[in-house]
């Protein structure tokens, strides 16, 4: 499966947990291009059988440079999937809206949501992630693949 990993990192937590799940996707067989926000134009994506964007949150939103990307963002694939994952500090908190303002987004560009989006806690503003967060990362890994029976 043609995997793109598209994603922002304000203080690195989310490159790190992105590097981390790319290099696992990987390992189950899969083509996998990472890349930052900052390193491709949104109408310029690789064409991908599913993308996963992450993205840090800011007070319960998604950061801006996020938010326009995605808003920018042409799918070429019909079929195409996609999974979100955010950074954020308060994982639980009911003012925590990230996932749902890109899934927003994501409902007027010609893709399909693939699973539930996963939220990575950060300890601080600026890190560490979370004890675990490579768990919760691989059980994502296993729902892409069961989901599209690879």
């Amino acid at each position: 499966m043609n995997i793109s990993i598209i994603y922002e990192s304000k203080y690195g937590n989310g490159k790190q947990a992105m590097t981390y799940f790319g290099d696992y996707l990987k390992k189950k067989g899969d083509t996998v291009q990472l890349m930052s926000i900052h390193e491709i134009k949104p109408h310029l994506l690789p064409e991908s059988d599913l993308y996963i964007f992450s993205a840090p949150n800011a007070f319960g939103k998604i950061v801006r440079s996020m938010r326009k990307f995605l808003e920018k963002i042409e799918i070429k694939n019909p079929n195409a999937h996609y999974i979100l994952v955010n950074t954020c500090l308060n994982p639980s908190s009911i003012d925590d809206k990230g996932l749902e303002q890109m899934e927003e987004i994501l409902r007027e560009k010609n893709i399909t949501k693939l699973s539930e989006g996963l939220k990575l806690r950060v300890m601080a503003m600026k890190g560490p992630l979370e004890s675990g967060y490579e768990k919760k990362l691989d059980d994502l890994a296993e729902t892409i693949q069961s989901s599209l029976k690879m």
